[in-house]
């Protein structure tokens, strides 16, 4: 089987209270592959190591999920600062940190691990970062303040931070500090220089980190939001959220060389590895664009329940380039299915006491794990709800399985496997004619817990388990 190219996309819900989704299209034949659930308001997308593990913070969830990029499903949800609105890996060090801007701290994860190891307290809000090449130091953006914090990665706190309202030597800044509100900013190849979006005065500031203050101010368009570095070539990219063009700067000569137009509501940019592309979020939209001759390439479109998309990554298996909210990764999946994400009316937990006997006396119980919930085959019943159009009561069979670890008198460890099977009926939820009449394949999320103390005895174990339904999908086959 051959690898394929496949692009991963933050998608926030219409609903801003409701959790959104990460799309995965494969990007040669411009298919969507499916809609992974996770939590509310997704942003900046990483992964690690070489395309595995997908990282993807929840602004309104305050978490951070972890996907496995091969069975496209969250393995792992981690919680770290408020309003996470920026992510960064270093791959070496294999740690990530987020910045939680409205908690005021640096959240650093361990990424073999997948916790959270250490938090760095910062005021004045931190919302961008950039982190260089030998992962020493990390750069921080705030939006409060036009300040930059510099932290020590190896002891995890603040080295230094300073006001760009104090160096105007060589090019004054024209609005009080507070005003500036730096978004994002990206960090020269060789660490001498750090170039900063300042929305608010469309330009973009270019920091001297030597001098410790501005050498040159670059006007683009209005509103601009994300900058990206030519992994290659002295350019730079910046997307102009209010003017639908993206800028191209000249990183020798500190000013724009080009415009590339057309383009509604850029936000969210990032370039290919070798540089030849350049892939843009702009609206309801992914632009693929060639760099030599700025052309556009290709447009992919989100699915029709997703208004924006928010932001675009790269990686490649065994290379890497982390930036912000799509990832195109080389994977081994095939193509086979498109999945569409069905809203409904969550039922009520449902409470089930399961008995084990252990196959051997003076057992001790480790651990429980749940698996993937299934949907028995031929079990799906749908139904229409009187006076509400395309409403149904949906109900079918589910097994959710599971294995409980125990340890025997010798300390080894056993696997005793089982499942919870259960009936869930009259789910509230919104089909299509068009839909119901298609070959009906569903697949389900469920979240599961233990409520009860479990009941001692010397071969035996008893358990209450709650068990939640959190998303479905209908399946849908292609060619």
């Amino acid at each position: 089987m051959t690898h394929s190219l496949l692009a991963w996309v933050s998608m926030p819900a219409i609903d801003s209270s409701l959790p959104g989704d990460i799309a995965v299209y494969h990007m040669e034949s411009e298919k969507l592959l499916g809609m992974i659930p996770v939590g509310i308001g997704p942003g900046y997308l990483t992964c690690f190591p070489e395309g595995k593990k997908l990282y993807v913070p929840n602004r309104g969830s305050a978490t951070l999920s972890v996907i496995d990029c091969d069975s496209f499903i969250v393995k792992r949800t981690i919680p770290v600062g408020k309003n996470p609105q920026a992510l960064v890996i270093d791959s070496a060090g294999a740690k990530g940190y987020v910045a939680g801007t409205e908690e005021q701290i640096i959240s650093v994860i361990d990424l073999h691990k997948d916790e959270v190891i250490n938090t760095i307290p910062l005021n004045l809000y931190p919302s961008g970062l950039a982190l260089s090449r030998d992962g020493k130091k990390l750069y921080v953006s705030h939006q409060a303040g036009c300040s930059i914090s510099i932290i020590d990665t190896e002891h995890h706190q603040a080295a230094d931070t300073f006001h760009l309202k104090d160096y105007p030597k060589n090019s004054p800044l024209s609005s009080p500090d507070l005003a500036l509100s730096p978004v994002s900013l990206a960090l020269s190849p060789d660490a001498t220089l750090l170039y900063l979006i300042l929305s608010p005065e469309n330009r973009v500031s270019v920091i001297d980190l030597g001098l410790r203050r501005e050498i040159a101010s670059i006007p683009v368009g209005r509103n601009p939001q994300r900058i990206a570095l030519h992994p290659e070539r002295p350019l730079a990219y910046v997307t102009n959220h209010d003017s639908d063009s993206i800028s191209i700067i000249s990183t020798c000569e500190h000013q724009v060389l080009a415009t590339i137009p057309s383009l509604s509501a850029p936000r969210e940019l990032t370039l290919t590895p070798e540089g030849s592309q350049l892939w843009v979020t702009n609206g309801c939209q992914l632009t693929l664009i060639d760099t030599e001759t700025k052309a556009i390439i290709s447009t992919l479109y989100a699915p029709l329940s997703v208004q924006t998309r928010q932001g675009v990554a790269i990686s490649e298996s065994h290379r890497q380039l982390l930036l912000s909210e799509v990832l195109p990764c080389n994977t081994q999946r095939p193509y086979s299915f498109v999945t569409e994400k069905l809203y409904f009316k969550p039922p009520k937990p449902f409470d089930l006491t399961i008995h084990h006997q252990f196959p051997i006396p003076a057992a001790i119980a480790e651990g429980l794990i749940f698996e993937e919930a299934e949907v028995k085959h031929h079990s799906i019943s749908i139904l229409p709800i009187p006076l509400r159009p395309n409403y149904h009561h949906l109900t079918f069979s589910l097994r959710i399985p599971y294995k409980i670890i125990y340890r025997d008198e010798q300390n080894q460890l056993h696997e005793l496997k089982d499942a919870i099977h259960h009936v869930l009926s009259a789910v509230e939820t919104h089909l299509t004619p068009s839909r119901i009449k298609q070959n009906f394949n569903l697949r389900i999320f469920t979240q599961s817990e233990v409520i009860g103390k479990s009941v001692p005895t010397p071969n035996s174990l008893d358990l209450i388990i709650r068990t939640q339904l959190v998303a479905m999908q209908q399946i849908h086959p292609t060619e």
